[in-house]
């Protein structure tokens, strides 16, 4: 996908009305998948969830900063805790941090910046209005990531029928595929709350449809392109381990089945990259839903997050049978008590 200048313009006078203070944008990058050469990336997620924890985020911005060998920031979402504010201040503090960051930086949405905002301590905003905040915000065009050096991707919102989610982002690198879905805790938005409304079910019904959609159309054109595998990063914790119709599932059946079905159809190396949990871990969890055996091809990731403040290493080497190898970068000075 290509960009012109002045689609990188008005992703600068967008970000500038914002707020104030980002850094300029630098003309996009293109990534496409002419060859196989290895290549890394930087992941995080479930931060900075509070300022008592800004120093930490500052230390990881800079160790990314200064590794020329990655290529992008994916943060899995939930960019606050759960018990603080949902104000455009905080909407607009977050923005500004991420903008620090040399390389392109992708977000997906995380439950503590929408739809959990109902709570009292979060300033009991509706959940809908803070989606639409949020989207105007981090994704002020469509097809662009943030970044000081914001790359193209493609978007589920040139789908007329999913103009809405632009969150939902894709592009391949090297014969590898890369992807976002929205999907997001408190059992994907389907958490019961005071004051919730039909609109709040359709909500999640559409955007279920939306990601399964989404995940069918990445692993089509995977197989198209002949991927050498597939990351697919969202920020739940989809409950893998637990068994079919649990509570904690719920929201995430649907979408689970796609993952299975896709992962089992692709056949190469698939990650499924989340956060929500703050447990960093690389396992095979998902277990087949008829055979009941493990999907060994499927492998998850989650990253560092909360009080946890450091990152992962994600070398991508499209020449290697496992394509994915995955490293902890703990930041030292983040281990001193301040």
């Amino acid at each position: 996908m290509s960009t012109t200048p002045i689609k990188t313009l008005l992703l600068a006078a967008a970000c500038a009305a914002a707020f104030s203070r980002i850094a300029p944008a630098a003309p996009p990058e293109h990534h496409s998948a002419p060859g196989y050469g290895k290549f890394e990336f930087a992941l995080i997620g479930d931060v900075p969830y509070a300022p008592a924890d800004f120093w930490k985020f500052d230390n990881v911005i800079r160790k990314i900063n200064a590794d020329h060998r990655l290529k992008w920031v994916l943060h899995t979402g939930d960019i606050k805790n759960g018990s603080t504010l949902c104000s455009d201040e905080v909407f607009k503090d977050r923005l500004r941090r991420f903008q620090r960051f040399r390389i392109p930086f992708i977000l997906t949405p995380g439950d503590n910046e929408w739809t959990d905002c109902h709570r009292a301590n979060n300033g009991s905003y509706l959940p809908l209005e803070r989606l639409a905040r949020l989207r105007e915000l981090f994704y002020p065009i469509p097809g662009l990531t943030l970044g000081q050096k914001p790359m193209t991707v493609e978007t589920q919102a040139d789908d007329p029928a999913h103009a809405e989610f632009v969150e939902n982002m894709r592009w391949m690198k090297q014969h590898v595929m890369f992807a976002t879905v929205h999907i997001v805790g408190s059992n994907n938005g389907l958490a019961p709350f005071a004051g919730r409304t039909p609109a709040d079910d359709a909500e999640v019904a559409r955007r279920i449809d939306a990601a399964r959609a989404w995940i069918r159309e990445t692993f089509t054109k995977a197989e198209e392109e002949r991927a050498r595998g597939v990351l697919v990063a969202f920020q739940a914790n989809p409950g893998f381990e637990l068994a079919e119709g649990s509570a904690e599932r719920k929201g995430f059946e649907e979408i689970l089945a796609e993952l299975e079905t896709e992962a089992v159809n692709f056949k190469k190396p698939v990650v499924f990259a989340h956060g929500d949990s703050h447990y960093f871990r690389v396992d095979k969890p998902m277990k087949g839903s008829v055979s009941k055996r493990r999907i060994e091809n499927a492998t998850r990731v989650e990253n560092f997050g909360a009080d946890d403040v450091h990152w992962v290493r994600v070398v991508v080497d499209p020449k290697s049978p496992e394509v994915f190898s995955i490293h902890q970068e703990i930041v030292e000075k983040n281990l001193e008590q301040h």
